[in-house]
């Protein structure tokens, strides 16, 4: 079968079932045992149910069959520069018997290129992921992807540090997010240049709806004098490091050193409680919180230590230079599908 005999386009109601065939496929063969297949639920979750929408774009065969798929997750963010969509690439496949190797672009690169173009059309100022390094080549060869930085991970014994929460705050478990989150997130985005927009509607799709009835999250809700100072989404039984309960998500004014001691507190006692080992985080390079959790006796532990994350992006606005995103982009793991 040639290129030619696939019709790329975009994504159109009918193509599920085809998509998740294949990326269930790819991705059982990739991961190996203990891959747990994608549902229809979880596919509508990530694309139908966006607030900020989707981005696919697939080559289908004369028989229907899906044989790529290029997709992404749009996310509004704040920014020094106004509001602006970040693009999240994700579940980029391309079956077996459908690839070209790398000797030429093949099926995945003009898959891309026209969902890059989508992208680009529809105002995004940019698109990011964390490409495997066979990807990442290509990517860099023919779509104009540069490298932003490979991700540390910042790890803390669970026996470590402490538990107990500073005295003029009190942290209690909710179940759903606060209402109250939107007044807290508005304060801490005014003291940062670029950040997903963290408010109700976003967090509530993130975190309170994509396993249905099987929650793999905790919120907890920190206080002061009744008003909401931080808030922490984790997730206590993660693999991404082994036996680690990771901080999933974060809201918590930069300098509120009591509110910040808290949520670090929470996730130590979560894990404790869980019989973790580990209590995990990812924040930017540059970010305070990541520096105030280095002080307090979290490891630097470099994702290669377990499998490497490389996070790359593609700019459509010329502001949002590789340079700048090092010093401005505040980001957590929640920001990506890692967790």
């Amino acid at each position: 079968m040639t290129e030619r005999s696939y019709e790329i386009r975009p994504y159109r109601p009918g193509d599920e079932p085809s998509i998740l065939a294949g990326f269930n496929r790819v991705f059982r063969e990739v991961c190996g045992e203990g891959y747990v297949d994608r549902d229809r639920a979880f596919w509508s979750w990530e694309f139908e149910q966006n607030p900020a929408g989707h981005r696919i774009q697939v080559a289908v065969t004369p028989d229907g069959e899906v044989a790529a798929h290029y997709a992404g997750v749009p996310q509004v963010c704040d920014t020094a520069f106004g509001e602006k969509v970040f693009v999240h690439a994700v579940d980029s496949f391309v079956l077996q018997e459908h690839r070209a190797g790398l000797k030429r672009p093949g099926l995945f690169v003009n898959t891309a290129r026209p969902w890059f173009d989508a992208c680009r059309d529809a105002g995004d100022a940019l698109v990011y992921g964390y490409p495997v390094r066979v990807a990442e080549r290509i990517g860099e060869r023919y779509l104009g992807y540069t490298h932003v930085r490979v991700v540390d991970y910042l790890c803390r014994a669970a026996t470590a540090g402490s538990d107990a929460i500073p005295g003029d705050v009190d942290v209690a478990r909710v179940h759903a997010i606060p209402a109250d989150v939107d007044e807290l997130y508005a304060a801490m985005a005014a003291a940062r240049s670029c950040l997903v927009r963290r408010d109700l509607h976003y967090l509530d799709w993130r975190y309170a709806m994509p396993n249905g009835s099987s929650p793999v999250y905790e919120f907890h809700a920190a206080r002061r004098d009744g008003r909401l100072v931080g808030f922490v989404v984790l997730r206590p039984d993660h693999g991404l490091v082994p036996d680690a309960c990771t901080i999933a998500d974060w809201l918590c004014m930069p300098g509120d050193e009591d509110a910040h001691a808290a949520l670090v507190a929470t996730a130590t006692g979560v894990a404790r409680s869980r019989n973790r080992q580990v209590v995990m985080a990812v924040f930017a390079d540059q970010s305070p919180e990541r520096a105030s959790l280095v002080a307090s006796g979290f490891e630097v532990v470099p994702s290669g230590t377990y499998l490497e994350r490389r996070l790359g992006h593609n700019s459509f606005d010329e502001r949002f230079t590789t340079d700048w995103l090092r010093e401005h982009w505040w980001y957590t793991i929640g920001d990506s599908d890692l967790v």
